[in-house]
């Protein structure tokens, strides 16, 4: 696949722009923006269901040529394994591309869109409906639904 570079930098900058033209907004929902550089994000995300806040990071190279990958991370940047969420789409094991780390079953993800059941519609077809902030928006509220639970070991 030809990429331009510029082009997938633009589209990952305009995709954030609702996000830095209004984060009192996003605060409100219960995602803060902890960082952000060329091609990733650090969001804070309340899970409101278990009393805690999850650092969520978002890696968007080539960005919106191939879906965001995201997984829970610490204050240092290590993939947490324990005491992130599991289930409903959460996944705690057994990372499709054998990242020891969780990963995200849901539309719009890239492991969700890499396995070979997900290939139709294309991410192509898709990529215009599944915009960066979208896709936050759309995980805290996931992680937010019955059925998902603190994995702890």
């Amino acid at each position: 696949m030809i990429m331009d570079a510029e082009l997938s930098r633009a589209r990952f900058e305009r995709d954030l722009m609702p996000f830095r033209s209004n984060p009192a907004e996003y605060q409100h929902s219960g995602i803060l923006l902890a960082s952000v550089g060329y091609a990733s994000i650090v969001v804070e995300l309340d899970w409101y269901q278990q009393a805690k806040k999850l650092l969520l990071k978002v890696l968007a190279n080539d960005w919106d040529y191939r879906p965001p990958m995201g997984w829970w991370i610490d204050c240092h940047d290590t993939p947490l394994l324990n005491g992130i969420p599991n289930g409903g789409g959460f996944q705690i094991a057994s990372h499709p591309h054998g990242e020891n780390r969780a990963w995200f079953c849901f539309p719009g993800w890239r492991e969700f869109h890499d396995h070979q059941s997900h290939q139709l519609p294309s991410w192509a077809f898709l990529r215009s409906t599944y915009r960066l902030m979208k896709l936050i928006v759309q995980l805290k509220a996931d992680l937010n639904k019955p059925g998902v639970s603190l994995h702890a070991i």
